[in-house]
């Protein structure tokens, strides 16, 4: 099924849905037509932007579940641009039952013309309960179904001027085997595929990384893929090569073939010391999903898992990421105090906010502020489980297997951190179950000021509180995981981080009762690094750590954004404190605002620490 008309300037859309055996595989082309953009067409629903008339015809080219392959046609007419203001409906996907999911709607305006009202209806499908609290964005949990099935809403803007517009979406259902009970997903995985089709592990990336198939109930139960038939990277490089590009590349598992092409251009053109390769030898493959939020590291299967939203390059690529949020990123607002972070060069923000009511783009260099520094973290827990320096590996087991024992006997480089240099304060591991891992706020919590958390961390040896994340009985993992990034940030790229905590406030400006800029500087917390350098990656001289710039305290009772620029030249001022648009600030807080993503257990067996 597919839109029949569509005026230029709005999206169009088209989707293949199955009568009987299963959808195995989808390609998309274009056949004919004025030529459009198929970001997703290795998925069953395919959207795409009308810029002119005419009359575009695409093919769907289907292998089911039984092996029966077919090829269906179908046509979408691109009439006339509208005249004035109008909405467009951003954009038509296929989701898994029962995955939240969002679509956008974009008003074009016409001269001084603004939006009244929009309001959204479903016209087509299993009932679902909309989401609509911004009234320019629907989400919605996809309805179980065991068959393929589309859903239609519409949106109708009414501006102003008393302009009426409409446009819908189409989203289709795209079911999958049931998994086991003791699958490692907690939520359905996402159709993907191999971005190179013809890599040595193309055929059994997706079984052995991400399919709701591969469980863990013991080590004599479980459905993991033996280290011979999936190895890490290090394993196929050769003992002390780095791995190159183009291995790496026989990795990755995508949603969209853009972000294969995106992620394959950053590591050629920002990678220039081979950290990032380097790392990525111990890793068995790369997950890179529009639907995989938040990232993370899995030692069951060996593999890191990204969020497309760190890799997307323009507003097209954009639009098929979805924009719900963590559901684990919103625990005890009711805390007296608001922690706050931020990445910070030459007194300015590292990287740009892209609010998500704008058409922007990015460029490859820019990614280095989100994908990179998301690199560096999700691949020292990597390192950690299974160091790329590491030559011990036993083929025949599993890479769990080969990790298990180090788990248990506590021998991991982040277990040695929490030996050597353990974190203290008893209030900020406290209040770290609180932020991170669903606590329920005591009433002497609730009573906490910033400046009281602040004296409270400001006397430990974190990095950031995200290192009091600690699952039950582990040793902090993002203890080592944000020391690793914050160092490589700073060491590689002159970025230095900021940790604040305001106090709750009903006005717009966010008050600080403590705040410090490059903290990693400080004299308790170099020994720290050092260590996590010399455990997961030693080809860098712990020396360099003695090199960091000195901390800076922030002014207690200062507005967040009047700390920005500390000690600034005049060009450093100027810029720090350069206009900005209502959308672009909200942006910038919401990033700003550390979201309290709770992170659980990396390791499939319930039974290790």
């Amino acid at each position: 099924m597919a839109d029949k008309t569509v005026a230029a300037g709005k999206a169009g859309g088209a989707s293949v849905l199955s009568c009987g055996a299963p959808l195995a595989d989808v390609s998309w082309t274009q056949v004919s037509g004025p030529a459009v953009t198929l970001q997703a067409a290795r998925t069953p629903t395919v959207s795409f932007e009308t810029r002119e008339k005419g009359v575009i015809v695409l093919r769907a080219d289907v292998t089911l579940a039984d092996g029966a392959r077919l090829s269906l046609s179908t046509e979408v007419t691109v009439g006339d641009a509208p005249a004035g203001s109008f909405i467009s409906l951003r954009a038509d996907h296929s989701v898994r039952p029962e995955v939240q999911t969002s679509v956008r709607a974009w008003p074009t305006l016409s001269g001084n013309d603004s939006v009244a009202s929009i309001v959204w209806t479903q016209v087509g499908g299993p009932a679902v309960k909309m989401d609509t609290a911004n009234r320019q964005l629907l989400m919605f949990k996809a309805p179980a179904s065991a068959t393929d099935v589309a859903l239609r809403f519409r949106a109708t803007m009414t501006t102003s001027a008393g302009v009426t517009d409409s446009d819908e979406v189409l989203i289709g259902l795209d079911p999958q085997a049931p998994g086991n009970a003791d699958t490692l997903f907690d939520t359905p995985t996402a159709r993907v595929h191999a971005y190179r089709q013809a890599g040595a592990y193309a055929g059994v990336l997706a079984r052995c990384t991400y399919d709701v198939k591969v469980y863990y109930a013991s080590a004599a139960n479980n459905s993991l893929c033996s280290a011979q038939v999936l190895p890490p990277l290090q394993t196929e490089a050769g003992v002390g090569v780095v791995p190159s590009v183009a291995q790496i590349m026989g990795r990755v598992l995508v949603s969209h073939d853009f972000l294969g092409a995106n992620f394959e251009q950053f590591l050629l053109t920002q990678d220039p010391n081979s950290d990032f390769r380097r790392l990525l030898a111990s890793v068995s493959a790369i997950v890179i999903g529009s639907h995989v939020r938040p990232s993370f590291y899995s030692a069951g299967t060996g593999a890191i898992y990204l969020d497309a939203n760190n890799l997307w390059l323009s507003a097209e690529q954009r639009d098929v990421v979805t924009e719900v949020p963590d559901y684990r990123s919103s625990f005890d607002d009711d805390l007296n105090f608001i922690p706050l972070g931020r990445s910070v060069k030459n007194n300015d923000y590292a990287r740009r906010s892209y609010p998500s009511t704008s058409r922007v783009t990015r460029t490859t260099d820019e990614l280095l502020f989100d994908l990179g520094r998301l690199l560096y973290h999700e691949l020292a827990h990597a390192n950690d489980f299974l160091p790329s320096v590491n030559r011990a590996m036993n083929l025949q087991r599993t890479i769990w297997d080969n990790i298990a024992e180090r788990v248990g006997s506590r021998t991991l480089p982040s277990d040695a951190l929490a030996s050597q240099y353990p974190l203290q304060s008893a209030e900020m591991l406290g209040m770290g179950q609180v932020l991170y891992q669903g606590a329920t706020a005591t009433a002497l919590q609730k009573g906490y000021t910033a400046a009281e958390i602040g004296g409270f961390f400001g006397a430990d040896r974190a990095s950031d509180d995200y290192a009091y994340s600690i699952y039950q009985s582990d040793s902090s993992r993002e203890d080592l995981a944000m020391l690793f990034e914050e160092f490589m940030m700073s060491y590689r790229h002159n970025v230095r981080y900021d940790v604040a905590y305001a106090n709750q406030s009903a006005g717009n400006d966010l008050v600080l009762g403590w705040g410090q800029r490059g903290r990693i500087a400080e004299p308790a917390i170099k020994p720290r690094i050092k260590l996590v350098l010399q455990r997961i990656a030693p080809w860098i001289d712990p020396a360099a750590v003695d090199s960091l710039p000195a901390p800076v305290m922030m002014q207690p009772g200062a507005r967040w954004d009047a700390t920005l620029a500390l000690n600034p030249s005049g060009l450093a001022r100027r810029s720090a404190l350069r206009i900005e648009s209502s959308d672009e600030r909200a942006a910038r807080l919401k990033n700003d605002i550390r979201q309290r993503e709770r992170h659980g257990r990396m390791t499939p067996d319930g039974r290790q620490p």
